[in-house]
């Protein structure tokens, strides 16, 4: 299967979705961070940035190559 602009375009809103969702729990985090849990807020920033990205990375391939491989099982066939 090749390359879809209709899949593009669902992935670009999924990740807008997903950016939207995580950064709410971004701003949350901030508010740990005020109130004086700077360890555990910013490592909430960090770990939903890199879940931001992952996702996105992830939903991109799929886009590109039409499949929904998990990163996980790529070496499992």
């Amino acid at each position: 299967m090749g390359f879809e602009p209709k899949d593009a375009v669902d992935a670009l809103r999924d990740i807008a979705t997903n950016t939207v969702e995580k950064a709410s729990d971004i701003v949350e985090n901030a508010s740990h961070i005020i109130r004086g849990d700077i360890a555990g807020g910013a490592s909430g920033i960090v770990q939903n940035s890199i879940e931001i990205g992952t996702y996105a990375v992830e939903r991109v391939k799929e886009a590109v190559t039409g499949r929904d491989d998990d990163i996980d099982d790529l070496g499992a066939d």
